[in-house]
Formats: C-alpha cells, structure tokens, sequence
C-alpha cells in the first residue's frame, strides 16, 4: 500500500504492526541500562551519550534494500522528521544529563511522566479522543510513579552534590515533557502528510530523525572536545577499555530498537498508546535496576509494577472494546445495505 494515500481503514492497537514495534520498544530498555552503566562507571560526556541514543541508525539500510518501494515518503514528510530530529537529539540530551545525576529508578520514575504531558499534548494537536477505558490507564500509569516517588527515601548518590541531583532532577522533568511534545507532533506529522503504516515507511521516518539528530550531536561533541577525550575515558572506565568500546555499541544498538519502536508505534497506533508503552517500561526498568545494579526492590516499587500492568491491561481492553464495536458496526452496515 503507498504511504501517500489515507488508509479508510482505523488504526488498531491490537495488530501485528503494532506489536512488532511493542516489542522492539521494550527490547529498547537495555539502552537506559547501559547509559547509566557508562555514568557509573566513570563515563562523563554528555554529547557522547546523547549521540548513543540516535547514532546506530545505519542498522536500518539493511532491511529498507529489501523494500520493493524506496522513498515511501514525501519531501515535505522527510523535513519535518528531520527536524523533529533536532527536537529529539535535545531530548537524549536532557536524558543523559538526568541520567548522569540520578539512578537509573528515579530517572525512570520521572520520565514517565512524559504519559501526562503526552495526553495534554495528544488532546491539543490531533484532538485525542479518550474512552473510559484509556482514560483509566493514563490515571493508573500516573498513579504508579507518584506512588512510587512518595515510598523512596533519599536516593542520592554517595558523594554527589544536592545542586547536580536537583539539576538531573529538572531534566528529568524537562525530557519528559518535550517528548509528550514530539510524540503528538509527530503523530500530527504524519495525519498531514497522510503516511499509511508500513514497516518501510516507519524505517524511513526514523531513518530522518536518525541522521539529523546525529548531526546535531555530532556538532555537540565536536564543540566539547568529546572525540580527543574518548580514548583517555577509555583508559580509565571502571570496566576496563574493551568494555567500555562495548557498553557505548551495545547501548546505541538498543536506543537503536527503542527509537524504531517509538516511531512504529506512532505510526500504527497513536501518540497516547505509545506514552502509555514508555510508561509500562519503567516496573520493567525498575527489575532491570535491581538486577544489574543492585537497587533497592521496595513494596512501593512492586505497587507501582500493578499499577502499571492494571493500567496497561485496562487500556488493550477499551481498545478490544472499540475493535469489536467498529467490527459489529460494520457487519451490520453490510447487512442493511443486502
């Protein structure tokens, strides 16, 4: 099907598309594992990591040569992910700082309420229209992280500065609200430049963000000195200089899975699912935390995991709901019409 003709057909939460990139998303939350294995193990450059995040975009040539049709997107469609690319590459910006200051539970904790700045956003760019159903989720994911917030003690790290705790704090909080932004930007993107949900078409989207938001942090490192810095980093990281060349692939080919999975989902679904996506990720990111760098697993923490899957579960049945009532809708329109 071209991308360049409007699909009569609703988007569906529930259909291979979508969970294809569901997948691909959360496979992504190794690369918010791996970021903050580099800052605790005596990483530091903040250009280097946001460019982790968006520079593994190579990995897309290969399936798109397989593609019958290239170029499935307009010009107009290409420059505006482009430059949705900048606003992104900003973004893992504000991410890595938040990520360099704070654990990896609390930075999570706070990125996902990017859920209600998304909602907000969704209802003023594309009029998202919110069933009983999805409502009740954005209220349970939301719920999670400030249940969760409210049963942590001090997390600060040992020796850490109050002034860069609350400056990772703000981040944060800022991270999470430009990308409520980019997520109904994007989706309003693509309703205008009419793009039909095609494997092909979600790669070639973020193959735009990927290069432009590489470029612009690629200048970032340049105007930091981070590329005659990396061999000294290198040298000195807590887990010696083979992995440390291996912590900086493997966490770019994970942002890599996260960042086509995002893009997938907008596509597929809406803006509103794939906040609602990000914010299932963070009990996950919590187990992850624990696991691999030995934080705490407290009854607030394991609170806020059924919150999030209560939410989650609540929202597939709205959208089961929904799919049934159109599909019912339509068998009787045919009936009448015979």
């Amino acid at each position: 099907m071209a991308t360049t003709q409007e699909s009569s057909r609703p988007k569906s939460t529930l259909s291979p598309f979508t969970f294809v990139h569901a997948i691909l998303l959360m496979a992504g939350s190794g690369g918010n594992l791996l970021l903050r294995v580099y800052f605790i193990h005596g990483g530091s450059r903040l250009w280097l990591s946001s460019l982790l995040q968006v520079a593994a975009w190579p990995l897309l040539l290969l399936p798109l040569s397989f593609s019958t049709k290239k170029f499935n997107l307009s010009l107009s469609v290409y420059s505006v992910f482009a430059f949705i690319g900048i606003l992104w590459a900003l973004d893992c910006y504000l991410y890595a700082l938040a990520s360099a200051f704070l654990p990896l539970s609390t930075s999570s904790l706070l990125i996902s309420s990017q859920l209600a700045f998304t909602s907000v956003f969704a209802f003023l760019l594309v009029r998202q229209r919110f069933t009983p159903f999805s409502f009740n989720a954005v209220v349970l994911l939301t719920i999670g992280p400030v249940v969760l917030s409210l049963g942590e003690g001090s997390d600060r790290p040992e020796g850490e500065s109050k002034g860069k705790y609350i400056l990772g704090f703000l981040m944060a909080v800022a991270a999470a609200a430009l990308i409520g932004f980019i997520f109904a930007f994007m989706e309003l993107a693509m309703r205008r430049g009419k793009v039909v949900q095609t494997y092909a078409a979600a790669m070639e989207m973020q193959l735009a963000i990927g290069i432009s938001s590489t470029v612009f942090c690629l200048v970032g490192m340049v105007i930091n000195n981070d590329f005659q810095v990396i061999p000294r980093e290198a040298n000195e990281f807590g887990l010696g200089k083979t992995k440390y060349y291996l912590v900086l692939i493997g966490d770019a080919v994970f942002w890599q899975l996260s960042n086509i999975g995002l893009v997938g989902l907008v596509s597929g679904a809406s803006s509103l699912f794939v906040a609602i996506m990000t914010a299932l990720q963070l009990p996950f990111l919590e187990i992850l935390a624990v696991i691999f760098l030995h934080e705490k697993f407290s009854a607030s923490k394991g609170i806020a995991l059924v919150l999030s899957i209560w939410g989650f579960v609540s929202y597939l049945y709205g959208e089961k709901k929904q799919s049934d009532k159109a599909k019912k809708a339509a068998l009787q329109e045919l009936v009448t019409v015979a």
